[in-house]
């Protein structure tokens, strides 16, 4: 299933849309005056579709950063071993 993170990764956008329109009804149902509204009714919306859509992002940048990491230890022991595949060979 190593799709899954590049699937959740799609579905975020329309769960992140459905967020904004969700915060935009709940923003927009708020008893506030005309300049405040103004600077929640940008910001609040974007806010909530950020939570909605933090799930599904999660996983996509944890594989990404877990094959980084795997890499950063595969340089790492390379440099170490002096650039030797196999670190119990005789330099020669």
């Amino acid at each position: 299933m190593s799709f899954l993170p590049t699937v959740l990764l799609i579905l975020s956008l329309p769960v992140g849309f459905l967020g904004y329109a969700l915060g935009v009804q709940v923003v927009s149902a708020l008893p506030l005056s005309e300049e405040t509204r103004g600077f929640i009714v940008v910001f609040a919306p974007l806010f909530i579709a950020g939570l909605c859509m933090l799930p599904f992002l999660i996983p996509f940048f944890d594989r990404m950063a877990k094959r980084d990491l795997a890499q950063h230890a595969r340089d790492t022991e390379a440099a170490t071993n002096g650039g030797r595949d196999d670190p119990d060979e005789e330099p020669g």
